[in-house]
């Protein structure tokens, strides 16, 4: 169901053919921006008009804002829609998701546990990997982390998502980075 449209930072109550709009599902499939990853882009299909989303916000903590314009007819407020997120933009995303960690892993090994990521872009159709580090990385080095980071890609290694508190994790090796506290 749409709650809400906002065209021009006011809530209106419809968004027509040619419009550029904000609005918010409830419940939605789209996945926000966060974390240096992009969000999910897609289609919203509505009883009288289509949305294409290009770009997924959370402005606030469970409130999700898709961004995009209006291809044909109009949206409203209370509008039942069908919610489309692009599949293949998405699990281009999620690859590269998983690349920056094996990324970060293969810089670990081979450089030392000193190197530690910074920040990253997550996007489908590349990956920015931002670590801290001594030195400019060697041509031998770069080539020793691509040489790994290969090799565990075609271990083809299936991948089991958990979801557990902070000190699970921390307890079962994982990396606090981006000014998170341990304690």
């Amino acid at each position: 169901e749409i709650i809400a449209i906002i065209r021009d930072e006011a809530k209106v109550s419809e968004g027509k053919a040619g419009e550029s709009i904000e609005i918010m599902l409830n419940p939605t499939p789209f996945y926000p921006e966060g974390g240096g990853q992009v969000g999910d882009r897609g289609v919203i299909r509505g009883p009288e008009g289509i949305i294409e989303i290009t770009k997924t916000l959370q402005p606030i903590h469970e409130l999700t804002s898709h961004q995009g314009h209006v291809l044909e007819g109009r949206v409203r407020g209370g509008d039942i829609v069908q919610a489309i997120v692009d599949r293949t933009a998405r699990f281009d995303t999620m690859r590269n998701h998983t690349a920056t960690h094996l990324l970060h892993a293969a810089l670990r090994e081979i450089l030392g546990t000193h190197a530690k990521q910074l920040g990253s872009l997550v996007a489908p159709d590349r990956l920015r990997f931002d670590f801290s580090h001594m030195a400019p990385l060697t041509n031998s080095e770069r080539d020793d982390v691509e040489r790994l980071v290969n090799e565990w890609i075609r271990e083809n290694i299936a991948v089991h998502p958990q979801e557990m508190s902070k000190d699970e994790a921390l307890a079962r090796g994982a990396l606090p980075f981006f000014g998170a506290r341990t304690s």
